[in-house]
């Protein structure tokens, strides 16, 4: 299953076009809407636009029932992205606002979108599960978190006796990314966190998870059209992704796999459940990869797509 990211919706992507997307991305099968309290600030005059055109389009279908709604609060102003936004009044002040936003009386997954680790995760977890208790919301996941932060926060769940986090939202693809190149503030899922997730049970949802279409600009012979300062060229053309993408190549003459069915198999594949968020901008991009989803490569497979090890399936 992937997952519709909702980014720019209502904003550089209208509210038709937004509404046409979520129409078929239901009818397609899918049912997990992602989107996030400050999604298309960045854009003038977006403020708030991807949940307010979901309530609508959750309003006008009256298909509540059938989505599974994920947002995400306690992001950092924009203006003041080294000042974090922890304290309960602050999550509570995001919740209410999307749960008013977005037209309904609970969130499904409620991440907390950045991590402020000057504050106890402790008090972090009692906060949100005060939330939970009210009905607010179901579950709570982290995105943009480290894993030694993961790892205590799940320990004090432990202590705590409550549910904790269920899911991470890191970045995480097939391409190995550059971090010099990445926003500082982004998390990331390597290979020791991969691990952490298989050997505590927790899915991930993974951002960028195509690399922003990377392996495929590859195999189209279309990087060039790139600027070099493009922020995909910039974490993701480097070596390492060149022999991956060779090792890929070699894979699809055994498999008749696609470059992208590849990329995305490389996540749904793992050993954890991972649920791939994809950002389509158009109706021809969200059909394109909803055509990539279903894809198996064995754990050999995979392997060998990260380390080059033999494989002889």
């Amino acid at each position: 299953m992937i997952v519709l990211g909702t980014d720019y919706f209502g904003s550089t992507v209208s509210r038709q076009e937004s509404m046409q997307l979520m129409d078929y991305y239901l009818e397609a099968g899918g049912n997990v809407l992602d989107t996030a309290e400050v999604y298309a600030s960045f854009v003038p005059g977006g403020e708030h636009q991807s949940e307010t055109v979901i309530g609508e389009w959750l309003r006008d279908r009256q298909v509540r029932d059938q989505v599974i709604l994920s947002t995400k609060g306690a992001h950092p102003k924009l203006a003041s992205m080294d000042i974090p936004r922890m304290s309960k009044a602050e999550i509570q002040s995001d919740l209410d606002s999307s749960l008013k936003r977005l037209r309904t009386e609970y969130i499904d997954l409620y991440w907390l979108h950045r991590d402020a680790p000057g504050y106890p995760v402790e008090e972090i977890l009692q906060n949100l599960e005060s939330f939970r208790r009210a009905g607010k919301i179901r579950y709570i996941g982290f995105s943009n978190w480290t894993q030694a932060r993961a790892e205590e926060a799940r320990r004090a769940a432990q202590h705590l006796g409550i549910q904790g986090f269920i899911a991470s939202q890191n970045m995480w693809s097939l391409a190995k990314a550059d971090l010099s190149h990445s926003d500082p503030t982004w998390g990331y899922i390597d290979e020791s966190f991969a691990r952490w997730h298989l050997k505590n049970g927790l899915a991930a949802f993974p951002f960028i998870s195509q690399a922003g279409g990377y392996f495929r600009r590859l195999d189209q012979g279309k990087l060039g059209q790139l600027s070099v300062d493009n922020r995909v060229r910039r974490m993701f053309d480097h070596q390492e992704n060149h022999e991956r993408f060779q090792r890929i190549r070699r894979l699809q003459e055994k498999l008749k796999l696609s470059v992208s069915q590849i990329v995305l198999g490389y996540l749904t594949n793992q050993p954890f459940p991972v649920f791939p968020l994809i950002g389509p901008k158009t109706l021809p991009d969200l059909r394109e990869s909803i055509s990539n989803v279903g894809a198996t490569l064995s754990q050999a497979a995979l392997s060998y797509l990260e380390h080059g090890k033999s494989f002889t399936e």
